[in-house]
């Protein structure tokens, strides 16, 4: 017998066997963290019960996530002098002075002809005095490109971007967008600008890097169970008569404290629930309670 021969036939089949194996994981984890049709169809029903209205789609996966550590950017001169460059046509005449914005946060900020720039750890704010005389902005599409040729001034990649709320009245806009990171949003990074018929008026942009995962994976609920408990708590601080609209679900990564924002730390998975009156309802991926709303 030809046993070189035969070693090499044992070790195709043991490559086999492996490669199945791996597969029918693969299947079998997918399948675990994922929503099935009948999950989201009970869901559904039981919010309608309770005059809750779903009109989005829900997030169909939710696989074990880690936590995410977020460091406030620090912006160099280098990084400042073109952004600078890019909003004021030269450096002459540019007033340089320090301002306490808010306890605690201390910005060096750059002004010349009605506009004001401010850099701290993490921060920059935008302050414009727009031509009342002049309207330039006729349309919410006319404001957009206002906004996105702002963030392109600012040095942001549109891409990674998600734009995510915006708000309209007697001429006026205000625009969110929140960063991605590998998918999630990153809800303690992000740009609001407001815009009047005019111009932007001024723009508060919070900006935060990924740093690195934490070691250990933690199961999050699914979708539905983070409904279920939505509805529960909701119910404490409602009317059960009012009818509740969610028009967004999706899942990122929050800070547990306002403090976490001007040093950095770790980022907890969190899910976020929007109604169609504008209010956000953040909730612990890890442990189904509303921790934050807006």
């Amino acid at each position: 017998m030809n046993w070189s021969k035969v070693k090499n036939i044992l070790i195709v089949i043991f490559l086999i066997l492996n490669i199945v194996l791996a597969y029918m994981n693969y299947q079998k984890s997918t399948k675990t963290y994922t929503l099935s049709n009948q999950q989201e169809s009970n869901i559904k029903n039981l919010l309608y019960e309770n005059n809750i209205m779903l009109y989005t789609l829900l997030p169909k996966r939710y696989p074990p996530m880690k936590k995410l550590t977020l460091a406030p950017v620090s912006f160099s001169e280098d990084e400042r002098k073109a952004i600078l460059k890019n909003f004021f046509n030269n450096n002459d005449g540019i007033s340089i002075y320090i301002e306490n914005i808010e306890p605690g946060i201390i910005q060096t900020v750059y002004k010349m002809d009605g506009k004001k720039i401010g850099f701290s750890d993490g921060r920059i704010t935008y302050k414009e005095e727009p031509d009342t005389s002049n309207q330039i902005i006729n349309s919410k599409e006319d404001a957009k490109r206002l906004a996105d040729n702002f963030l392109r001034k600012m040095d942001y990649d549109l891409s990674a971007l998600k734009i995510d709320y915006t708000e309209e009245g007697k001429g006026q806009y205000k625009f969110l967008y929140y960063e991605i990171y590998k998918d999630d949003y990153i809800y303690n990074s992000y740009v609001e600008i407001f815009i009047k018929p005019g111009g932007i008026e001024y723009a508060n942009i919070y900006k935060m890097k990924p740093v690195k995962y934490t070691e250990f994976s933690r199961s999050i609920y699914a979708p539905d169970e983070i409904l279920f408990g939505f509805m529960n708590q909701i119910k404490k601080i409602e009317d059960s008569n009012n009818i509740i609209v969610i028009q967004k679900i999706d899942i990122g990564y929050l800070f547990e404290s306002e403090e976490m924002i001007a040093n950095g730390g770790e980022a907890v998975p969190y899910y976020r629930i929007t109604l169609a009156d504008g209010r956000s309802f953040f909730i612990n991926a890890y442990t189904n309670k509303i921790a934050l709303k807006n």
